[in-house]
């Protein structure tokens, strides 16, 4: 493991069994992660952007371990090295209660605001509980934090004493990321936080996000679909495409010089704020997202892309060094 990374995917593959029939037997199989390799150094903003059903959420459930609790049959391949204080350690190969010790210096923000927060928890007891299990505070120690914790992302301390349903949707997600920030994590994964609001909310988390991760020294793996936003908030950007890595490189070499077929397209589709100014020429891809069910042979994008060759049926093409410290998984370009 590189000494300056904090985290490392090793190539991940997420498979999830389909059963079918009268006696429920494996019929066949979802793969819905495909060999996915990613790093990430302390401090540093990681991008993972693709369409909706590439596997990037997945990808985030995998390196956080929840898997095995939400999807007890889903098979996991690949190693998710963690840097602790204690040496490096697999995240994969830890059962659920192994996993439990590193918890606290790994945490996730969740899509959704209004289903992550528990109904019956008031947002003092919400905030309170990772510290409750993962920390050795006191009951006086984890209310003065969890007062802290509140102002610091924009709260009144006071509204502790309230449950979710009484908060909009952009105040439910800062106190996700209160929740995220209790334990004082190393790595927070934060799975498209920003999808369920308003433009203008999502301008204030991602603006609370990036001063957060200043005062806390945090590592952000930033999962969104679109390209904008992730361009905006990460160093570095991995744009995926049905279960596999297609491109990787600094935010602003991806968002201005993409390589990939598949970047050039979904960069084509993002809408310009002057409806004045002249874009980019437009890329229109033809066909269906193929069903990761079925997914075609060799590279996946081959029967969308519009310089595809015979011989990309062959082989999933690896990720090639085209430029400094870009990435991308298409011999045909450079």
């Amino acid at each position: 493991m590189n000494p300056e990374n904090i985290l490392e995917v090793k190539n991940l593959k997420v498979r999830f069994p389909i059963h079918g029939g009268i006696f429920l037997k494996k019929v066949a199989e979802v793969n819905a992660v495909d060999g996915v390799t990613l790093e990430l150094k302390q401090g540093e903003t990681l991008g993972l952007v693709g369409e909706s059903g590439c596997g990037k959420s997945t990808v985030g459930k995998a390196i956080i371990n929840i898997l095995k609790f939400n999807s007890p049959d889903a098979i996991i391949e690949g190693e998710v090295l963690l840097k602790t204080d204690n040496g490096i350690i697999d995240l994969v190969k830890l059962s659920t209660s192994e996993m439990r010790k590193h918890r606290g210096s790994i945490q996730m923000i969740f899509q959704d605001p209004y289903s992550s927060l528990n109904s019956r928890l008031s947002v003092g007891q919400i905030i309170a509980e990772p510290m409750l299990y993962h920390t050795n505070m006191t009951k006086t120690e984890r209310l003065e934090k969890v007062s802290w914790l509140l102002e610091k992302v924009g709260l009144n301390p006071d509204q502790s004493k309230r449950y979710p349903h009484e908060f909009s949707g952009g105040q439910r997600q800062r106190i996700g990321i209160a929740r995220a920030l209790a334990t004082n994590p190393k790595i927070i994964i934060a799975d498209e936080p920003v999808s369920a609001l308003d433009v203008s909310i999502q301008a204030q988390v991602i603006n609370l996000l990036q001063s957060l991760q200043k005062d806390f020294d945090l590592s952000l793996l930033f999962i969104a679909h679109d390209l904008s936003v992730v361009e905006y908030i990460s160093s570095k950007i991995a744009v995926m495409y049905l279960g596999n890595i297609v491109e990787l490189g600094k935010g602003a070499d991806i968002y201005h010089n993409p390589i990939h077929p598949y970047t050039k397209a979904l960069l084509s589709a993002v809408p310009l704020p002057d409806p004045n100014r002249k874009g980019k020429e437009r890329v229109i891809l033809k066909g269906d997202v193929p069903t990761p069910l079925n997914k075609p042979s060799g590279c996946g994008f081959r029967t969308r892309c519009p310089i595809a060759r015979d011989e990309c049926a062959l082989k999933v093409p690896p990720l090639e060094l085209k430029r400094d410290e870009q990435f991308a998984a298409c011999p045909y370009t450079n």
